[in-house]
């Protein structure tokens, strides 16, 4: 590779012998370079290559901007993310993360606190993702000896949701938490009791309700409707009459929020699932 653009002694934007465009990162890979010069490989720690729709010069300008020690941290918090098995991450997931644990680090020092919206709701939504969120706090401390504010566990769990789902928008996610909340506002409304959104049964909702957010987004609306949906609906709806309602509730209000009319299936899927919650939480069907 050839250094494109030298960016300060550690990053540098390069070009491969394809063509390609690469930011390499490494100490001192660039120290006392040109532009034009070969990159030593064996100073190459990490390599980026720009995500779709996002500029090398964009990509090369952030990671400059951020300390070696705090990409580090984000690196390793990716590669366990990756070796629990329990997440699909898109490869825009360091970066952001990175650029967020920078500058908590320095609202930290200048004694700044920032409070997150829909911290309850994403605590109850995404258990595992704010699991994970407290666990980078604890390894910032470890790696650094600082200590971040236990709510910073909230937008760093909203990162790997958004990572998830390859959306370059944190706005989208927390729309989408916003949306679920509603939802499940609306179901414990219907049926007069609370619904533990921290349970497998709401898990398993929530993890349906997000791939349809994924499914509109890529201009699905649902899955394969087959000739024998209308008997399937008429059955489930027969033996759900309270879910079934709920449910056309729950339906119109995605079809609202979404903008985009759903499938049938998708009225049945969602009955299926809030009978499932009702049943759980022995609300009354």
């Amino acid at each position: 590779m050839r250094i494109s653009r030298i960016y300060n002694n550690n990053v540098a934007l390069a070009t491969t012998f394809s063509g390609e465009q690469t930011v390499v990162i490494g100490r001192g890979l660039a120290f006392g370079k040109r532009k034009g010069d070969m990159v030593d490989p064996s100073r190459v720690e990490q390599t980026f290559v720009p995500e779709k729709g996002e500029s090398e010069e964009r990509l090369t300008w952030s990671l400059s901007e951020i300390p070696s020690d705090i990409l580090a941290i984000a690196i390793e918090l990716e590669s366990r993310v990756k070796e629990s098995g329990n997440f699909s991450i898109s490869h825009s997931f360091v970066i952001p993360l990175a650029d967020h644990l920078n500058f908590a680090m320095i609202r930290a020092r200048e004694g700044v606190t920032v409070e997150y919206p829909l911290a309850l709701e994403v605590s109850q939504l995404y258990p595992r993702e704010v699991e994970f969120g407290q666990n980078a706090l604890a390894l910032v401390g470890e790696k650094t000896g600082a200590t971040l504010p236990a709510g910073e566990a909230i937008p760093l769990a909203l990162h790997l949701v958004n990572s998830q789902f390859a959306v370059t928008d944190m706005s989208q996610t927390y729309r989408m938490t916003e949306i679920f909340t509603q939802i499940f506002d609306l179901i414990s409304s219907v049926y007069g009791g609370s619904i533990d959104q921290s349970s497998m049964s709401a898990a398993r909702f929530v993890a349906h309700l997000r791939y349809l957010f994924v499914r509109t987004e890529k201009g699905g609306s649902g899955p394969f409707q087959d000739a024998g949906s209308a008997t399937l609906l008429e059955a489930v709806k027969t033996s759900y009459p309270r879910a079934f309602r709920c449910a056309q509730k729950v339906y119109l209000l995605l079809e609202m929020q979404l903008n985009q009319e759903l499938t049938q299936d998708e009225l049945t899927y969602l009955t299926i699932h809030i009978a499932r919650l009702a049943k759980d939480f022995s609300l009354a069907e």
